[in-house]
């Protein structure tokens, strides 16, 4: 059996999540399926060299919600720290899907803690594979990825997370 790139897991969760990947639905047993692939893969962490501000993803989701130029959006999430023997680590999986006419912009983010700081978590250093999916109205798909490594979640990833949060509950209240 063929052992799965990280990249690979993140696109068929945002397929799915996208509703491209039509054999089968995506289910909530699918995102500990997921997760548990993520934390037995081996990851290369040299790749991971941008921060967070300096992801254009980031920036690219706060200019659609700003300037509101979308006509459905729709997001999930999913958090679990690890179970047993793993309980020393912690994936976090955001996306947001947005529906522009007939073309679809789907975001998926995992943040990934390798090694959690027993005494504060959320002062953990990990990191973020970023993905951007764009599906254009002939069914064209084009798709990238951005990595960014980060020292400390709660004062360089958590803002950005609450950011994005607050700009989708709020695009929701004026639909």
């Amino acid at each position: 059996m063929k052992q799965l790139k990280l990249e690979e897991i993140l696109e068929n969760v945002l397929k799915s999540e996208m509703k491209l990947d039509l054999t089968r639905p995506f289910s909530a047993a699918d995102w500990d399926e997921t997760l548990d692939t993520v934390y037995s893969m081996p990851i290369s962490y040299e790749e991971y060299t941008k921060k967070m501000n300096e992801l254009v993803f980031v920036r690219e989701i706060v200019d659609l919600f700003t300037k509101g130029e979308f006509d459905d959006v729709a997001r999930s999430e999913s958090r679990r720290k690890q179970l047993g023997q793993y309980k020393k680590t912690l994936q976090m999986y955001y996306n947001l899907i947005f529906k522009v006419g007939k073309k679809k912009i789907g975001y998926g983010a995992l943040i990934f803690f390798p090694k959690l700081k027993e005494r504060e978590p959320e002062r953990s250093a990990g990191i973020v594979l970023f993905s951007r999916l764009i599906v254009d109205e002939k069914g064209q798909q084009d798709l990238r990825f951005e990595r960014a490594a980060f020292d400390d979640f709660l004062l360089e990833v958590r803002p950005y997370v609450e950011l994005l949060g607050d700009l989708y509950r709020k695009s929701r209240r004026g639909m």
